[in-house]
């Protein structure tokens, strides 16, 4: 078989790429991940208490962390937030709830972050998503990766973890699809599959990695569609669930003290890894198999879309493609629950000194308020500076003359996020940051 000049193109690319320091950027991000320390102010509005509080408790309590003094500052680390939030939350005395994990008769929530095109945002989407519920609401949040090219992962992982590297368990594995052609899943038990979640620098966040053989398991699930048996659409659905009987929340925050009072450290990051409360996918903007499956699984489901004429037409395509599958699931599965939460379309890099862009979203919201959000991304040079560093918005440290803009984009990521909390938990108490963000732009 002759391949003419394609097969030599590709050696030498496959040379070149091979000389090429591809990885210094990266590792230098790897190596400075969740960087950024916040102020006791910052830090008193993210636990919504008065700095004297915080002032108070930290006197109070032994375990209180000591932060970094910089002259009069200081200053605290995500870590060492969720710490402070524990400590306050499992205070007998603390008159309202400060960590708001799940109990144990409650399951794992699960929001998919999904659209058609690529170029939306949508991984940093649900990157912000995850690290906001995170800081604000000292949730433990799995997120996993069902992209090849790993896109979320980045902003999750450190040196620590070993991204791009043909072992790393990939969303395959955790679906059991892991070898092509195979005629049935991998069975794989809850402990197997809670040994695919890999740890990051976020305290209580783990991480799905993104990687190639993601590919491999679009592959797997056609081929048993063809010759098995197997719900090739609900095999991520059914492999939660095992995951979340076996790895659900053993620890009450009562029994982060012992009964002296005193706050248990130890108990605390025990409880801090044993589970998760949220699961957040983010999809590949692509409608295949594997990703079927993960609107399948959703609870939630959120679709990041830009609002130009072109980009819209993807959005029409993208959810009738959905309804047809959809269509056909109930048809062959009539009482399978998909998707019981609520669900948006969030509008993305937004540029709001052009009218069509604004008009767009108003056009949509009036024809569904329900299901178009009334907040969204700005178009901002902030988060592109960030997002060359692969960093969110919650651990991008500026140089001095972008922390305005950086501040600015903060709020409008706190925004959209706020709305998103009170889609998928409506019973959480809000932050009121979408409320301002809805009053300054539809009054």
């Amino acid at each position: 078989m002759a391949y003419g000049q394609f097969e030599q193109f590709i050696r030498n690319m496959s040379r070149v790429m091979g000389a090429v320091n591809t990885k210094l950027q990266r590792d230098l991000t790897l190596r400075t991940r969740v960087a950024r320390r916040f102020s006791m102010v910052e830090v008193a509005g993210l636990l919504s208490v008065d700095t004297t509080y915080l002032t108070r408790i930290s006197n109070e309590e032994p375990g209180f962390p000591e932060g970094e003094k910089r002259g009069r500052e200081r200053t605290f680390s995500p870590s060492e937030i969720m710490l402070i939030r524990a400590i306050i939350g499992s205070n007998p005395a603390a008159k309202r709830p400060y960590m708001h994990w799940r109990t144990k008769d409650q399951p794992v929530k699960v929001v998919t972050f999904g659209a058609q095109k690529g170029g939306t945002g949508k991984s940093l989407s649900a990157a912000h998503f995850a690290q906001y519920v995170n800081l604000h609401y000292g949730l433990r949040v799995g997120v996993i990766d069902a992209d090849p090219q790993a896109t979320v992962s980045l902003y999750f992982a450190d040196e620590k973890l070993p991204l791009f590297e043909p072992d790393t368990p990939t969303l395959a594995d955790f679906m059991g699809v892991d070898e092509p052609g195979a005629d049935k899943l991998t069975n794989r038990d809850a402990t197997a599959l809670d040994a695919i979640w890999q740890g990051t620098p976020w305290p209580g966040i783990k991480l799905i990695p993104g990687g190639a053989n993601i590919q491999n398991g679009d592959i797997s699930l056609f081929f048993m569609s063809q010759s098995t048996q197997v719900p090739v659409y609900r095999v991520l659905k059914d492999a939660i669930k095992t995951w979340d009987e076996g790895n659900g929340p053993k620890t009450a925050l009562d029994d982060l003290r012992g009964d002296n009072g005193k706050f248990d450290i130890a108990k605390y990051e025990e409880a801090l890894n044993e589970t998760v409360d949220v699961i957040v996918i983010d999809q590949q903007p692509s409608l295949t198999l594997m990703q079927l499956n993960g609107l399948v699984a959703a609870d939630n489901v959120i679709i990041p879309q830009t609002m130009k004429g072109f980009d819209l037409a993807t959005l029409a395509t993208y959810v009738s493609n959905i309804g047809e599958y959809l269509e056909f699931i109930m048809g062959f599965e009539a009482d399978i629950e998909i998707g019981k939460g609520e669900h948006a379309v969030l509008p993305t890099i937004v540029q709001e000194q052009n009218s069509q862009d604004t008009d767009q979203i108003l056009d949509l919201y009036r024809k569904a308020p329900r299901e178009v959000m009334q907040v969204w991304y700005t178009r901002s040079d902030a988060i592109a500076n960030a997002a060359e560093e692969y960093k969110s918005i919650y651990e991008y440290l500026p140089p001095k003359t972008r922390r305005a803009s950086a501040k600015a984009f903060m709020a409008n990521a706190n925004a959209v996020n706020d709305a998103l909390v009170q889609k998928v938990w409506p019973d959480l108490p809000t932050k009121g940051f979408a409320k301002t963000f809805i009053e300054e732009r539809w009054s």
